[in-house]
């Protein structure tokens, strides 16, 4: 059975599908869709340290990597424990396809496209240019509810468990053929359950193995999907219904993690993640957009979704990291690191180039309070900023993702907002 704050994110999150997906396109009317993608979605990042600092995060351990990430980070952790958080996050231009929708598409579909098309052919024509210029790459709304974790180290072992909801919607209008725009959106929300163990193998092995940190992950995870693919003028206002599909598996992650390799400063990072069995789909439910409560559930279009999601075979990532821990010289300035990874994971639903996997980024404290983090991410710059106490975390970053196969091909800027409460 759905736990209440995981019914309510996933509400909210299907029912801006339609709201956020109508004004994006691809350029071509063979563009694949959300539901037709060979792979998975990544789930909604929620480590703005990490996304705030280039994405480096292999050999730069931050609060989330050992759940996230690289879980040799866990050994050697002091104790800290996560009570409660929220992140919410927005990408592409989605505020001005959000009032291109309420503006123009909203009131022009409830007034009946086909009568705009037989009354007024060129404001339907208009209309449907505009989506497509509006929606040059996908938009996106993400929200994570970080729930309690913790972390604590005992001699040379270190432990981990945590628990995370994380939804992300995308939308976007794909053209159909004959400059017909398709609805195309997409929302996934997963609920994830990491217990993560390491060993400081310098402490095992007395000091043989200085330094050296292993570690090792599983996560339960339960998720939920839902799909709209529609052309545009096919919408009823007064009778959509978005169905949701849900499956469950487990995941696995090693790492391996340096400090002070051959260099004092200097430390490696390694990690093997997402390993483990596709999420085999069944139906949940079915959430009424608009006035379609009372009427019968589309067994075909539930049947279309349950093949086309099952058996998505998820991509092991691997990633390595490099990272330089800066000598404290200056005054009320510390904890300064810089980083470099390379991670195999792609950001879109194809093989991407091996630029696209670079990843950089530097970080720095302030009088113990303030964070500044900046980097570079698949080419494109991301910063962020936190401020920090003892049982408190407000952070923002801002960062970019390649929904293409090349750099450059179709950039996405997100900016996310994060608060958190506990013992950190």
């Amino acid at each position: 059975m759905t736990s209440g704050p995981l019914r309510t994110a996933l509400a909210t999150l299907v029912a801006a599908v339609l709201a956020l997906a109508a004004a994006a396109s691809a350029p071509a009317a063979s563009a694949q869709t959300f539901t037709s993608a060979a792979r998975e979605t990544p789930a909604a990042a929620s480590d703005l340290e990490r996304l705030a600092a280039g994405d480096a995060v292999a050999a730069l351990p931050t609060l989330d990597s050992p759940f996230t990430a690289n879980p040799a980070h866990v050994a050697g952790r002091r104790f800290s424990l996560n009570v409660l958080g929220a992140a919410v996050g927005l990408g592409g231009n989605a505020r001005e396809t959000y009032a291109f929708y309420a503006d123009r598409l909203g009131p022009a579909i409830e007034d009946g496209l086909e009568d705009i098309r037989r009354d007024d052919p060129d404001r339907l024509a208009a209309l449907y240019d505009e989506a497509l210029r509006v929606g040059a790459s996908s938009k996106t709304a993400d929200l994570a509810v970080l729930a309690p974790s913790l972390q604590v180290s005992v001699g040379a072992v270190g432990l981990g468990v945590g628990a995370y909801a994380r939804g992300a919607s995308r939308a976007r209008i794909v053209d159909g053929g004959a400059g017909i725009p398709v609805l195309d959106g997409f929302a996934q929300v997963d609920l994830a359950v990491p217990v993560v163990i390491g060993l400081d193998l310098g402490r095992v092995t007395r000091g043989a193995l200085p330094g050296v940190r292993v570690g090792v992950r599983g996560t339960y995870l339960q998720r939920r999907v839902t799909t709209k693919t529609d052309p545009v003028d096919a919408i009823d206002p007064d009778g959509e219904k978005l169905y949701v599909l849900r499956g469950e598996t487990v995941r696995l992650a090693a790492g391996l993690y340096g400090r002070d390799v051959g260099v004092p400063g200097l430390d490696l990072g390694a990690e093997v993640s997402n390993v483990g069995g596709a999420v085999s789909y069944g139906f949940d439910r079915s959430i009424a957009v608009s006035g379609a409560s009372d009427r019968p559930d589309d067994a075909v279009e539930i049947a279309r979704m349950e093949r086309q999601f099952d058996g998505r075979e998820p991509d092991p990532v691997v990633r390595v990291g490099v990272a330089y821990r800066l000598p404290a010289r200056l005054p009320g300035v510390s904890g300064a690191s810089v980083a470099l990874d390379y991670t195999s994971a792609s950001t879109a639903d194809l093989d991407q180039s091996v630029q696209a996997g670079l990843r950089a980024g530097v970080r720095a404290r302030l009088v113990g309070v303030l964070d500044l983090r900046a980097g570079v991410s698949q080419g494109m710059p991301s910063a962020g900023i936190g401020l920090r106490t003892r049982v408190a975390r407000l952070e923002y970053a801002t960062y970019g993702v390649e929904d293409g196969r090349l750099l450059g091909q179709a950039r996405r800027r997100n900016h996310v907002v994060q608060l958190r409460l506990g013992w950190l």
